[in-house]
């Protein structure tokens, strides 16, 4: 039988097709017209990430085994690659107010901007570990590339090279983890995981895929910053350009932890309660650590980096808890905090100085200076401190109900302490946004940070006040329960006792 690809097909992954084919036009016009066009780079990324967002809406699953055996097109996949445009959206409008400032070619900066959303996207439509390696590595890749984009920048080349030499590390180890998976399975489809774990004989073969999960594991959390893989975020942070800063915040931290829950949430639910027990720990070491370092930290990107770290210890919580609403939470959690970071970004993109750190005592009299741009980094901060009755209070809320239900107690209640130590740094920027200013010095807005802005403080209004967790607040529970295979000998002894 022959297999051919069909117009729903082309349709399924129209919104790849449309990035590809946006990126590749705007290289060419950077190449051939590159005066005339540089105006109008920012636009045509808008306008094609627009149009990807489009396609989106309209466009069906398809059942042709050859693209259902490598991605997957359910109700969490739509809902992830809207988010990751969304992303796109933001760091765009982050990246038009950048050149308004600083003097680069633009053309290259928005091809890889656009080819790290590709590599977003097929992260959260992988069924195989080997389309969800392609889109890690574009992922990385491209932001290797992005973070020294500024020539002129000597921090961005040591952020771009410590990145990239660490970054490669961890994509050997998840390479390598892969390939034990392989060796101890015979496949590398995300489908087969639980059910070939479960029909292993041998303790050399259960050694083999517990070793391969472990390497993958360790990958995935040096992407998403955890403690004591984060060694390279604050210096990585530090140098980057600011929307590419906001674009690693958010975008690859939103991207691993939907890795986290395809492999651990429904590939493997309660696989095993050994990994369950090291998500934990790690959780523990990443909220203490972060939220204690976060308390000293004046350098305005820095102290984002151990902000998210911070973030990334909550996010830890459900995922080792795995009950049925553990990946609702963690969706919910993970779109407030992205739009609280980005409506923070937004401001710091209007005080950002370049390559000189924008410090905290900058912010002094911001309120005073600009009382929109001080109100909108107010709601963004109380968010991400989650104040009530604000929604990131109830996106914490979620995750600790979560955890709590799970017999997490000692988790939950060390996460309540990490809460009351980021509320101090979070309300420390505030108290010097409405201290007086120094002199009668105004910023300087620019719009497409201004939009961007006040949309985030918009949308985490609404939410506040009418706090429906998703559109897709049922994606967890039915994955987890559309597995059928049972549960490990380990958690159906502890289910039994």
């Amino acid at each position: 039988m022959i297999l051919t690809l069909t117009a729903t097909d082309f349709g399924a992954i129209s919104p790849l097709l449309i990035l590809l084919g946006g990126a590749l036009v705007i290289l060419a016009l950077e190449s051939f017209v590159k005066e005339a066009a540089a105006a109008l780079l920012a636009l045509m990324a808008f306008l094609t990430i627009s149009a990807a967002t489009a396609a989106s809406f309209f466009c069906l699953s398809s059942d042709n085994t050859l693209l259902s055996n490598w991605l997957r097109f359910d109700s969490m996949t739509h809902w992830l690659t809207l988010f990751f445009l969304a992303i796109g959206l933001a760091v765009t409008l982050l990246s038009a107010t950048f050149f308004e400032r600083f003097v680069a070619s633009r053309g290259e900066y928005f091809f890889l901007l656009l080819c790290s959303l590709i590599g977003l996207i097929l992260m959260a439509q992988a069924a195989d570990f080997l389309i969800l390696f392609l889109g890690i590595e574009t992922l990385s890749i491209s932001l290797y590339i992005l973070c020294g984009y500024m020539k002129n920048w000597n921090k961005s080349h040591e952020a771009a090279f410590k990145y990239f030499l660490m970054g490669s590390v961890a994509s050997a180890f998840l390479l390598y983890g892969i390939a034990l998976v392989y060796g101890a399975l015979g496949t590398t489809r995300l489908d087969a995981l639980l059910s070939g774990y479960q029909n292993l004989n041998t303790s050399a073969d259960q050694t083999l895929f517990l070793s391969g999960i472990a390497l993958i594991t360790l990958s995935l959390a040096f992407k998403a910053t955890i403690v004591p893989f984060h060694i390279w975020a604050p210096d990585v942070y530090s140098g980057a350009p600011t929307p590419i800063t906001a674009f690693m915040a958010v975008g690859t931290k939103v991207g691993v932890f939907a890795v986290f829950m395809r492999i651990f949430l429904q590939a493997l639910p309660n696989f095993t309660y050994l990994w369950s027990y090291a998500i934990a720990a790690l959780a523990i070491l990443t909220l203490l650590y972060a939220n204690i370092v976060a308390l000293r930290q004046f350098q305005l990107r820095r102290f984002f980096a151990y902000s998210g770290m911070s973030h990334a210890g909550f996010l830890l919580l459900p995922l080792a808890a795995g009950m049925p609403e553990a990946q609702s939470s963690m969706i919910f959690y993970l779109m407030i905090y992205g739009l609280a970071t980005f409506g923070c970004f937004a401001i710091l993109a209007i005080v950002d100085s370049g390559e000189e750190e924008t410090v905290i005592t900058d912010l002094r009299g911001l309120f005073h200076r600009d009382p929109l741009s001080g109100l909108a980094f107010t709601v963004c901060l109380l968010n991400l401190a989650g104040i009530p009755p604000m929604a990131g209070f109830l996106a914490k809320f979620y995750l600790f109900k979560v955890t709590f239900e799970a017999g997490y107690q000692v988790l939950v209640i060390i996460a309540l302490l990490s809460t009351i130590l980021s509320a101090a740094y979070y309300l420390r920027i505030i108290s010097t946004i409405f201290l007086p200013a120094f002199g009668d010095h105004k910023l300087v807005r620019s719009r497409p940070a201004t939009v961007l802005a006040c949309t985030a403080v918009f949308c985490l209004v609404l939410i506040s006040f009418y706090p429906v967790r998703v559109p897709f607040v049922a994606i967890g529970a039915p994955t987890i329960a559309h597995v059928e295979a049972p549960l490990t000998k380990e958690v159906a002894v502890e289910s039994e006792g």
